[in-house]
């Protein structure tokens, strides 16, 4: 049976990889101090919180 927070996990680590690519594909694209991949990069700087800290980080945040 699968649980609840290895979905979550699984999801988590899934959304980290998308959004790792996306700011590589902006930074090649725009530079890598342009806002957008700035942006990016700060988005993809919470889900590492999240996955690192769990809940602790999310509730604080």
């Amino acid at each position: 049976m699968i649980q609840v927070e290895e979905v979550i996990k699984h999801n988590l680590i899934a959304a980290i990889s998308m959004k790792k690519d996306e700011m590589v594909q902006l930074g090649m694209k725009y530079g890598l101090a342009h806002y957008k991949t700035i942006k990016c990069s700060q988005q993809l700087d919470k889900l590492l919180n999240i996955h690192r800290y769990g809940k602790k980080y999310f509730v604080n945040y």
